[in-house]
């Protein structure tokens, strides 16, 4: 079985059970998932997308527990989880951290936090953590933004990741010229983005990076159709000006819709954002999109590891934003 902790909103949630979905199809496995939502919960308010989100989308079923370590994992497992808190809490320093790290991940405990994230998170892990004769019980925790790690399984998370509601009536205008025109989903992501707490490691698209790439899409796609999505549509409307068709998500849409709505689009100008990443993802128009994006993720220092989630076939805007 597979237990994963859940955290973030919806394209946070996404990577987690995305890759959670991975393990279970390697392992063969037909024990539900079981997930805990508790640090999703801690983040913020349901009104503010802290919720599950999950339970919109077609995904398979699965449980929700408080308790995932203690209660689903084996004797070793939870012995070991011990044995490392007590260590590194009191600093006895009986095992390097390479070495305790190293002993989790081979008795099934993929912890990304415990792993140097981008950089070693890869398959190397991933597949020793499904090795011929390694513990079925697989206990999850954190990020998961490596797309590699379930690149094989996308069928399954398209269709998986479908609404379970139908389109919005309201919507259908809008529907209409996404399907009929070169339409191009531009997507702003402000919110947190813009606070001190986050905006020294966050914000990277600034007004000049959309104007930048709103220059490229118009030089690459004939005759573009500009769709904007944004968590503040009133200053896109303000602030972002482009002499082509452009239209607004209104911003009141839910969480499924919205996404719904970008990845109907054929083509996308992106934010380091998991949400405007997963909507080209699913785009359904997969054989000639155009995705735009800044040419980082985070302002991290000029020596971190690039991020997995600016594919190579991504173009480019060189970002100078912090």
């Amino acid at each position: 079985m597979v237990a994963t902790y859940i955290n973030g909103r919806l394209g946070n949630q996404f990577f987690q059970y995305a890759f959670s979905k991975a393990v279970k199809l390697a392992q063969g496995d037909n024990a539900p998932l079981v997930f805990n939502f508790d640090l999703v919960h801690k983040k913020g308010k349901p009104e503010d997308g802290f919720e599950d989100a999950l339970k919109y989308f077609n995904v398979e079923n699965y449980k929700t527990d408080r308790t995932l370590w203690l209660k689903y994992g084996s004797l070793k497992q939870i012995l070991i989880i011990l044995l490392f808190k007590i260590d590194t809490r009191l600093s006895f320093k009986f095992k390097r951290r390479d070495s305790w790290y190293e002993l989790i991940r081979k008795n099934g405990i993929i912890f990304v936090r415990l792993s140097g994230g981008f950089s070693q998170i890869n398959y190397p892990v991933y597949q020793k953590c499904l090795k011929s004769g390694r513990p079925k019980r697989i206990i999850c925790r954190g990020n998961f933004e490596v797309p590699a790690l379930y690149e094989h399984i996308k069928p399954v998370l398209m269709e998986e990741f479908t609404p379970k509601q139908p389109p919005r009536p309201q919507n259908s205008a809008l529907y209409d010229i996404i399907h009929s025109t070169n339409s191009i989903c531009v997507s702003i992501r402000r919110g947190d983005y813009l606070s001190d707490r986050y905006r020294s490691r966050f914000l990277v698209c600034d007004q000049s990076y959309f104007d930048r790439a709103l220059e490229k899409a118009k030089e690459l796609v004939a005759n573009p159709v500009f769709i904007f999505f944004s968590d503040d549509i009133e200053w896109v409307k303000e602030n972002i000006k482009i002499d082509a068709p452009a239209y607004y998500e209104s911003g009141d849409d839910p969480v499924w819709e919205k996404l719904r709505l970008m990845y109907s689009c054929k083509h996308f100008i992106i934010s380091n954002s998991t949400f405007s990443w997963w909507a080209q993802y699913l785009s359904r128009d997969t054989g000639n999109k155009i995705v735009i994006s800044p040419d980082h993720w985070f302002n991290n220092s000029p020596d971190a590891p690039p991020s997995p989630l600016i594919a190579d076939d991504f173009i480019k805007i060189t970002c100078t934003c912090h």
